[in-house]
């Protein structure tokens, strides 16, 4: 990093800062799949090294402390209970959609929960292996980046979740840019949306909110955001809609291309297209798509 730090000061003489900015930003981009390459996926715990002193301390309160398959989860005392705890023998999702080609990102809490999560990740292989790759940020031959509006997996929450939030945005590009057809305007949203999370953890709700600032985790997505995506938010080439934790992103009262949920807007995280996120969903969607 420092590398890029220095070279920034060298060029900005000669009027090629924007090109070292690029630079700089493919690093962090590096970084931050990099810092989720170092999380053991052979399981049976999902937790990244960086963030178990946090996640660990307080005699384990933030963990379901059980190694859970689909069957004994669903024997379990957990089984139907809603609370706080992260299920960490789920794989972590700290980001979704293809990074490198995105240009709206939707800034979350934490991944939820559902019965589903087990199921799939342990039942259903092609999911399974979709939710690596999409931490290893491979998206060879995938059709769609963005894994929660792939129609292959519409039985999971995450689909019935994104697709749910985003119909009408998708009817409206499919309607203006497709001819109605609406697996087209899924198949181009895919490749230009991305979502990032606070904490990477799933859990039915969030409980401690002083964890954010002991994970890791958090403070690299924090990061990301900050130095690679706001640069180009700020010059109007990407769309950032902060839906929930809008505090705890550390981005202030930004505007134009940054839009940021507060209130009733923030329990609800609607993306409709009379909502203000949606807007701008919309407005990005109908410039032309960043070079990958």
């Amino acid at each position: 990093m420092a590398r890029f730090i220095r070279a920034i000061h060298v060029f900005r003489q000669f009027g090629y800062a924007v090109a070292v900015g690029i630079s700089l930003g493919i690093e962090m981009v590096n970084e931050l799949v990099d810092f989720w390459a170092r999380s053991d996926l052979s399981g049976p715990q999902f937790v990244h090294p960086d963030d178990q002193s946090a996640l660990g301390a307080y005699g384990g309160r933030y963990l379901h402390n059980v190694t859970a398959d689909f069957e004994s989860y669903i024997r379990s005392e957990h089984f139907g209970k809603r609370d706080s705890r992260f299920h960490t023998s789920l794989l972590p999702v700290p980001y979704g959609g293809d990074l490198s080609r995105a240009d709206i990102f939707i800034l979350l809490l934490n991944p939820g929960f559902s019965h589903a999560d087990y199921f799939g990740e342990l039942h259903m292989p092609a999911f399974r292996k979709r939710l690596e790759k999409n931490l290893t940020q491979n998206f060879e031959n995938e059709e769609f980046p963005f894994l929660s509006l792939d129609p292959k997996f519409s039985w999971h929450g995450g689909f019935l979740w994104w697709e749910r939030k985003l119909r009408d945005v998708i009817a409206q590009v499919a309607k203006d840019s497709f001819d109605g057809r609406y697996l087209d305007s899924l198949r181009h949203i895919s490749t230009r949306l991305a979502h990032i999370q606070l904490v990477p953890y799933h859990s039915s709700h969030f409980g401690d909110y002083k964890l954010i600032g002991q994970l890791k985790s958090s403070e690299i997505a924090k990061r990301y955001v900050s130095e690679v995506l706001m640069p180009d938010v700020r010059r109007g080439a990407k769309t950032i809609v902060v839906t929930r934790q809008a505090a705890s992103w550390d981005l202030g009262k930004e505007g134009g291309n940054c839009v940021i949920y507060g209130g009733h807007q923030a329990r609800g995280a609607s993306l409709g297209p009379n909502t203000s996120g949606g807007k701008a969903i919309l407005s990005q969607l109908r410039r032309p798509p960043v070079a990958a």
